[in-house]
């Protein structure tokens, strides 16, 4: 009913609209001319052209003339600039010419010309159709050159009437569809116009932000993804589009928290300890919106997500992603290019008609399964009564252990110990069911655009609201963007942007990882008790109390998630202008400059009585027993502030010219570029908090013995921090084509920036490159079946900046230390005025090919890179004093292949099914460093490989696992062996030999650095050396069928055991694998899980290669079924399309990692969610 109602309302709306234009209509036939006659005009002297212009601009008249009669470019010099349009015209016209008013329009015609009382019309009819015969409804007809025009009914068909003249071009623009001009010759019958798809138009230009580059004449290795690629897909985010689209570029999620960030890495890791992220370029300039982050010392739960400016882009208001990979590509960007460049070029309004595209969504994410095995109750109290029957008496974890424990020490009775442990027994319970949730996702966005010649717009406005799996977490994202781009006259463009964003998040504060607490709690505990009250958890939270009895905090995960909270809000705000000024055919000087100022905020809220809030209590540093009674927990808040400005400059020349009927092009650009950036950073901490009324507090302190390291505490309450960076750069770029038969191109750059020493403040880099288009050699023309085959080389040199080191020396202030009664600083981190730019070394071959009237497409590369100049810790002689200094002094080199085909399989009049595949191998190693070798690392009898994550070895990937090859349990002991293939000072073999030939040895009893060193290797490589995906997609008459997916493989990921699942007593507080039940007791048992002990194990404490798994995946991310709405059912709903899409995101995951999600490489990180969704898309 309420439909039907809408309906008629729209349809009163629509005729009253109509009846108005009517009105107005015959009003302005009748009474225009007398009107407008009358009326003062102010004109410029100028072209007869320009003259028109203004009179049009400031009457709305529109000119028809045939410029075979009427030279337009003729200059006229205006006695009288001010008068009726009569006295414009007769100065205009003189007596060569004559005009007639109809109208609103003038036609300009010769004097020797006998004018007719009414000027004569023509109609024009036809239809416009897809490739596939359908009729394209909503199509927009315009007479070229002017405002007048139509649009397609809901068959297709349209009827225009216009002047007639000798000339008539028409042009037809529609949304996904490339604009097409058709000249008019008089017919009786009406013109049947087809458009095609603009996808391969698109594809023909390659955007790079400085320019756009015709792709025959690209002689970089470039990746591309378009709007189409990117619609009705479900995706939420920028890095999402990305994911197993294009060879050379991995993108993972290490969390699933709404709004992360993906990590990005684009032909590998090209840097030690600098940021190994690619630049983004957004609409050719640098990203803006980036904000300092300021922790406020929290977990990854806990942490903003809101810090990066790319998140302000919703992925419907993206029109391309270019991914720039080689020197070819990146050399122009510089300093910042040695990770690759992303460009995303925004939406702009086009020439036509007026569009309204709306598209809603709605979701549902579902939470993670445990995939690992756990023990159940049952078997968990019978680990906990073997556990004590080994060890008696100790102060351990787990609620059946503390209660045998009180049997024997008289505290209860066997019955009621027994009693107790029979109800645990009946209890179950499924934590990742308690904790996780079905979360909602909520998508909404509007744009309209539209033009003329002279005139384009687009705004945008889009919404989303994201929930998490996890309790307590929702992330909301606002924006807002509008784009003008205005023809001034001929010579002047200019186009102006203005973009906003606002983001919300809130957060669990609790410091307890969820996803770990869901794994490990113990399965007889529970959420609530038998009289719906929170029941806490006495086994995980087993410490008794120093200052009363009992426990000394009752910890309830789903209380404690639910009650404190952080809470971020980000806001962003960006205006560019951008001019271009045509100074000469082929010549133009664009200035254009972009300036954003962003802002964040955290604020994080521990209430009062809660874990949380007693756990990170700051008065409970004040005593000494390092505790606080219950009435002293009076919650805490913690706010930090970040904000920065950011501005870009640019200036260039471009000169874009073909010679000799085109045989001949050049393209080269010159130009300048400075930036700026400023970031503070602020945080405050207030020790007490009233979530009630919303108010801090200080404790009163009076009378309280403070520690002496009270002091220390002090600065807990607060910082401060600024940051600026400044560059200027000089950039010029070049290229030559023949016959886009063969081209050549050059570029070079300087960069400065004031981060780097005076002494290498500027960096020159450069880069040459060719290209071989053999498809247009006239010889090629025998093979009609090759639509394209060319050979691209390129060699150049880009850059990078490791902010980990300065030129300047640095005094910090960390503690609160005071001289003669003045407070000073107490850290100095010494100056190093040698550091360099990072300089990498880009070699880059490739090819690509089109066969079978572009059916089949492939592109593959080989690159070579060598990044010079990396920081690492270089170690100086003590007598300086310090023991080593960061400086330029490692190297790594990547090197691989990169595959990339698509092909059309098959394509029919209702049917097509169009597959895609790219594959990536990429090996990096440490080329030069500090350590040459692992030996040279000295090894500790009492440490663990945890220390040398972060030390880098010569001739091995720059993210590596090193450790020990576990060899079982030596059944005797029940301790843990280790394979060792070496040989002590005098040349006898280390270790024990086995029957099988191989020498071990214990690890608890006899470990020594000797053996360390002899025994301990190289695991393997974090980071996975072969990535790529694929899609396939089907269509149907209306239906579409997508999926996509990514695979990654050769390296290893860590292992849930990695995360000590046992070995020590204290580790029956919380539940274990099922593997652990198995654990070695007396000699003889034959296992592979060695003796508990009450302190530290070898088996505990070190890296064996069993706490790491093959993370090799195949993941399904996104599966989607679309339908497009009939258009006659369209026309009735009074709108020009519709669509509906169904879309699956994280849909299944083929792998033999046995941990929840391979892709956040076994971290204990926010799990990823299976999404569902449902999106309506229509246009009106």
């Amino acid at each position: 009913m309420k439909k039907k109602w809408m309906c008629k309302i729209l349809r009163y709306m629509r005729n009253l609209f109509l009846l108005l234009l009517i009105s107005a209509s015959s009003i302005w036939a009748r009474d225009g001319y007398s009107q407008k006659s009358q009326e003062i005009f102010s004109v410029k002297s100028g072209t007869i052209e320009s003259i028109f212009r203004q009179i049009k601009k400031q009457s709305g008249y529109e000119f028809f003339y045939n410029t075979a009669v009427l030279d337009v470019k003729e200059n006229v010099s205006l006695a009288t600039p001010n008068g009726t349009l009569e006295d414009i015209l007769s100065q205009v016209l003189g007596n060569k010419y004559s005009y007639s008013i109809r109208d609103n329009y003038i036609l300009i015609s010769g004097k020797k010309h006998v004018l007719p009382d009414e000027v004569k019309k023509i109609v024009i009819k036809g239809l416009v159709k897809d490739r596939k015969g359908e009729s394209l409804p909503g199509v927009s007809v315009l007479l070229k050159g002017t405002t007048v025009g139509v649009a397609t009914d809901v068959k297709g068909e349209f009827m225009l009437t216009i002047p007639a003249q000798d000339t008539i071009v028409l042009r037809f623009t529609f949304i996904g569809m490339k604009t097409k001009d058709v000249v008019y010759r008089a017919q009786e019958k009406p013109i049947v116009v087809v458009l095609e798809e603009s996808a391969t138009e698109v594809e023909e230009v390659i955007v790079t932000g400085y320019q756009e580059i015709k792709k025959e004449r690209m002689t970089g290795s470039v990746e591309v993804v378009t709007s189409k690629d990117i619609a009705n897909k479900g995706y939420t985010s920028v890095e999402d589009v990305l994911k197993g689209q294009m060879a050379g570029v991995a993108v993972m999620n290490l969390s699933g928290r709404p709004g992360a960030q993906a990590r990005i890495r684009i032909r590998g890791i090209n840097s030690l300890t600098g940021d190994t992220n690619p630049i983004w370029i957004v609409d050719g300039m640098p990203l803006t919106g980036n904000v300092p982050e300021v922790s406020m010392g929290g977990t990854e739960f806990e942490e903003t997500v809101l810090t990066s400016g790319i998140g302000n882009i919703p992925p419907d208001d993206i029109e391309s992603i270019t991914v720039l990979k080689d020197a070819a590509a990146t050399a122009i960007y510089g300093s910042r290019a040695a990770n690759g460049v992303i460009v995303v070029t925004t939406k702009r309004g086009t020439v036509g008609r007026s569009y309204i595209n709306v598209q809603v969504s709605y979701g549902l994410s579902e939470a993670p399964d445990n995939r690992l095995k756990m023990m159940n109750t049952k078997e968990k109290i019978a680990f906990e009564r073997g556990i004590y029957e080994d060890f008696p008496g100790l102060n351990v974890g787990g609620r059946v252990y503390q209660l045998l424990k009180k049997v024997d020490n008289g505290l209860l009775t066997k019955v009621e110990a027994e009693t107790e442990i029979e109800r645990l027994s009946k209890i179950n319970t499924n934590w990742f069911d308690k904790i996780f949730r079905v979360a909602h996702t909520q998508n909404y966005s509007i744009s309209l655009s539209g033009g003329n010649e002279t005139t384009q717009y687009y705004g945008s406005l889009s919404y989303l609201s994201q929930e998490g799996v996890m309790p307590n977490n929702k992330y909301e994202s606002m924006g807002a963007s509008m784009k003008l781009t205005h023809d001034f006259n001929k010579f002047l463009r200019v186009h102006f942007d203005v973009r906003s964003s606002l983001r919300n998040d809130r957060s669990s504060a609790s410091p307890v990882n969820p996803l770990d607490y869901a794994t490990y709690a113990n399965t007889y505990e529970r959420l609530y008790d038998e009289e719906g009250n929170y029941d806490y958890d006495r086994s995980s939270f087993s410490e008794l109390s120093s200052i009363r009895d009992g426990y000394r905090y009752d910890f309830n995960i789903l209380k404690d998630l639910n009650d404190n909270t952080t809470k971020s809000r980000y806001v962003s705000n960006q205006v560019s202008l951008k001019l271009e000024f045509k100074i000469m055919e082929g010549l133009m000087l664009s200035s254009m400059g972009t300036f954003s100022n962003s802002n964040n905020h955290s604020m994080k809220e521990l209430v009062p009585g809660s874990y949380a809030s007693k756990r990170a209590s700051w008065l409970a540093g004040i005593y000494t027993e390092g505790e606080i009674t219950d009435d002293m927990n009076n919650g805490m808040v913690q706010e930090s502030t970040s904000r920065s400005q950011q501005w870009t400059i640019r200036n260039q020349l471009e000169f874009a010219r073909g010679f000799s009927g085109g045989d001949h092009y050049v393209n080269a650009y010159l130009g300048q570029e400075v930036s700026s950036s400023k970031g503070y950073g602020f945080t405050s901490m207030i020790p007490e908090w009233s979530d009630v009324y919303g108010v801090a507090s200080y404790p009163d302190l009076t009378g309280v013995t403070l520690k002496s390291s009270f002091t220390d505490l002090l600065a807990k309450l607060g910082s401060h921090s600024e940051t600026q960076d400044r560059s200027a750069s000089f950039f010029m770029t070049g290229s030559y084509s023949y016959k886009d038969r063969y081209v050549v191109q050059g570029s070079a750059r300087l960069d400065g920036v004031d981060i780097i020493g005076t002494d290498n403040r500027f960096s020159p880099l450069w880069n040459v490159s060719g290209k071989w288009n053999v498809h247009n050699e006239s010889f090629m023309t025998r093979f009609g079946f090759i639509n394209q085959l060319a050979f691209r080389v390129s060699y150049g040199f880009v850059g990078s900046i490791d902010r980990n080191a300065l030129p300047f020396s640095v005094l910090r202030k960390v503690s609160n230390y005071s001289y003669n009664g003045e407070k000073i600083m107490d850290r100095y981190d010494p100056s190093n005025p040698s550091i360099k730019w990072q300089r990498q070394e880009n070699r880059n071959i490739g090819f690509d090919a089109s066969l079978l009237n572009n059916r089949i497409n492939l592109v593959v590369n080989y690159y070579d890179n060598d990044t010079r100049n990396l920081l690492d810790d270089k170690k100086i002689a003590a007598s300086t004093g310090r023991l080593s200094v960061a400086a330029n002094v490692a190297s790594v080199n990547n090197r691989g292949w990169e595959i990339s085909l698509r092909t059309l399989n098959v394509r029919t009049t209702d049917f097509s099914w169009v597959t895609s595949v790219n594959f990536t191998k990429n090996k990096d190693k440490v080329t030069e460093t500090y350590y040459q070798d692992l030996s040279e690392v000295s090894a500790s009898t009492n440490s663990t490989f945890e220390s040398i994550y972060n030390l880098y070895i010569q001739g091995r990937p720059v993210k590596a696992f090193y450790g020990y090859k576990y060899a079982g349990v030596d059944p005797y002991t029940g301790n843990s062996l280790a394979y060792v293939d070496g040989f002590d000072d005098d040349g006898n073999r280390l270790g024990t030999l086995t029957p099988e030939g191989k020498y071990v040895y214990n690890m608890d009893n006899d470990l020594t650095t000797q053996l360390a060193n002899s025994s301990r290797g190289y695991l393997g490589r974090s980071d996975p050396p072969i990535t790529g995906g694929f899609t396939t997609q089907f269509n149907y008459k209306r239906f579409s069928l997508f999926a996509q997916f990514t695979y990654m493989t050769g390296h290893l990921a860590r292992s849930f055991q990695y995360y000590v699942s046992g070995g020590t007593t204290s580790a029956s507080a919380r539940n274990l694998l099922k593997i652990e039940a198995n654990r070695w007791r007396k000699p003889g048992d034959m296992t592979d899980v060695p003796k508990y002990g009450t302190s530290r194990t070898e088996y505990l404490y070190q890296l064996f290669d069993f706490r790491f798994e093959k993370g090799d995946y195949l993941k399904c991310n996104n599966i989607s079924l679309g339908y497009n709405l009939d258009p006659a059912l369209c026309a009735k709903l009074y709108i020009t399309r519709a669509r509906l899409n169904l879309n699956m995101a994280n849909v299944f995951t083929l792998t033999k990692f046995r941990g929840i999600d391979p892709e956040t490489k076994g971290a204990f990180t926010y799990p990823s969610a299976r999404t569902y969704s449902f999106t309506l898309s229509i246009g009106i």
